[in-house]
């Protein structure tokens, strides 16, 4: 699991817990020089030691599924246009930043590189912290003001950061039709960060033949902690497990067709 660009496990946090307890191992790494706490590296180097926890987890394990959040998304997607996976899960996939929030001035950091302040230049996270639910904005406006980090990510991504990604971004988009993994998309409608369109273009460009889109009409960018995330939890279980298997000859999980409570009642109701 690969969670956002400059922040820590803890955005993964839940749903790493329920797809253990659905019988999954799960490995949240901390990587260096992309997590909260340590200087920025090269987006390449993210790269590398994804691939690097990939191949010590395929000694382990018959199969392998990568989710991604946010930019995890994104360097998900690197990922599996580099090595073979059994299966992946992108959520609010980051390949924009064009969300309502993003103020109309962002488009100057095409040029910022050029610029002799622009180390010195900081995208600090403010209202809404990409979470709809009131409580859990405070929570996490509180967990900002004391730790600089929540579930939500870092109070603030130093340029470095923000320059390392939108290349990652830009190599993702130009390689996209080499995904030929099975893939879930989960995004939501109401995104503030990256717009929906984006998702919605890779799902259109992968080459896999196995690929949902799943789209969620009351939360923010930040769906693994915002009011739907009972319903991301539940996808990301029943796909990763139909999916690993159909890798296996065997099949190692019992798999209900449609584990969402929101899907169930919807198709109630067209009966």
């Amino acid at each position: 699991m690969l969670h956002g660009l400059g922040a820590s496990p803890l955005e993964l946090s839940r749903l790493a817990t329920d797809l253990n307890v659905a019988g999954f191992s799960v490995f949240v790494p901390n990587i260096p020089n992309y997590s909260f706490g340590t200087e920025c590296g090269d987006w390449q180097d993210w790269v590398k030691q994804a691939e690097q926890y990939l191949w010590d987890l395929r000694t382990q394990y018959t199969t392998v599924s990568v989710v991604g959040l946010s930019m995890g998304a994104t360097l998900s997607m690197a990922l599996a246009q580099r090595e073979s996976i059994t299966s992946m899960v992108l959520l609010s996939t980051a390949l924009a930043y064009d969300g309502w929030a993003i103020p109309w001035y962002s488009f100057l950091l095409n040029f910022a590189s050029w610029l002799p302040f622009a180390s010195r230049y900081r995208y600090a996270e403010a209202e809404p912290y990409g979470i709809k639910n009131p409580e859990m904005r405070a929570m996490v406006k509180r967990a900002m003001k004391k730790d600089h980090i929540s579930e939500s990510g870092a109070d603030y991504l130093p340029f470095k950061y923000v320059s390392e990604g939108r290349a990652l971004i830009h190599d993702a988009r130009k390689k996209v039709s080499l995904i030929d993994c099975p893939t879930l998309f989960i995004h939501a409608a109401d995104d503030e960060t990256v717009h929906m369109r984006n998702a919605e273009w890779a799902y259109a460009h992968i080459r896999s033949a196995t690929k949902e889109f799943i789209y969620l009409g009351d939360s923010y960018h930040m769906i693994t902690v915002d009011n739907e995330r009972e319903t991301v939890n539940q996808e990301t279980v029943r796909f990763l497990k139909k999916t690993v298997n159909d890798a296996l000859d065997t099949p190692a999980f019992d798999v209900a067709p449609i584990q969402s409570p929101e899907l169930r009642r919807m198709l109630r109701k067209r009966a």
